[in-house]
């Protein structure tokens, strides 16, 4: 089965240590386990899609054009030469080109990871979109504000979407 990973939103917004403005549980230790997870998913021959939310310049997170805005250091040089979604709303099949992505690739099944999991990750598993394609949300591949916020948003998830601990 042909399988995609998607990295949702690892932007410097999310990170203290970037000067960003929305820190989140465990991030530092949850990117370096992402990065190493794209190498090795890379190596084993599947895509790695890098997914990047911008908003208005004036937008208070994710200003297009501003440092918040931009991939943190731990992903942007994995996902420099990888196809890169940019994207207006939580779920990252509406109104961008990840199915034109994922069709050109032959994907079967997505594995989803990355920034925040009650929202981002929740809403593209979650997607009216996703329906053509094996979900996976990877689960100790995301994080959220806070573990609780993590967890309860994995719970109410899990009826509807393969969960799995990597």
């Amino acid at each position: 089965m042909k399988t995609a990973l998607l990295i949702i939103d690892v932007q410097n917004e999310y990170f203290a240590s970037a000067n960003g403005k929305f820190d989140q549980f465990n991030v530092d230790t949850i990117v370096q386990n992402i990065a190493g997870y794209a190498k090795t998913a890379e190596q084993n021959g599947e895509l790695v899609i890098g997914v990047q939310h911008l908003m208005a310049k004036d937008y208070p997170l994710f200003a297009e054009g501003s440092h918040g805005a931009k991939l943190h250091s731990s992903v942007a040089g994995i996902l420099a030469d990888k196809p890169l979604v940019q994207k207006r709303h939580a779920d990252n099949f509406l109104n961008t080109n990840l199915i034109e992505i994922l069709k050109e690739n032959g994907t079967q099944q997505v594995d989803i990871c990355g920034i925040m999991t009650q929202n981002c990750v929740t809403h593209t598993a979650l997607s009216p979109l996703a329906k053509a394609y094996k979900i996976r949300v990877l689960s100790s591949l995301c994080t959220a504000p806070t573990e609780l916020i993590h967890q309860i948003a994995l719970g109410a998830l899990a009826d509807r979407a393969w969960i799995e601990v990597i």
